[in-house]
């Protein structure tokens, strides 16, 4: 498998992680208090981003594969990190 087919692979499988715990959020968005419905603001644009994003990584060239893989995993890890956040308030 390729460095490109790996990344690829990789974003999808973050992607549909980070999709999974975003729907399962949403759900309970409704107990949130307001610091944790900013801070859900804030993901939901961070993660419009990455799906962009990680849609794209396909179209890479091989050479700057590696870069754009990096740059995915760790906006897809603050992402989590901040779902985190939240799920923990609820």
């Amino acid at each position: 498998m390729s460095v490109t087919e790996q990344i690829i692979e990789r974003s999808e499988k973050l992607l549909k992680e980070l999709q999974t715990e975003r729907g399962s959020i949403q759900v309970q968005l409704h107990l949130l208090n307001m610091d944790a419905k900013d801070e859900w603001n804030e993901l939901e644009k961070k993660y419009q981003k990455f799906k962009i994003k990680a849609s794209a990584v396909a179209e890479v060239t091989a050479d700057s594969a590696g870069e754009v893989g990096e740059a995915i995993k760790l906006v897809g890890e603050e992402l989590q990190e901040g779902y985190k956040r939240i799920r923990d308030s609820i």
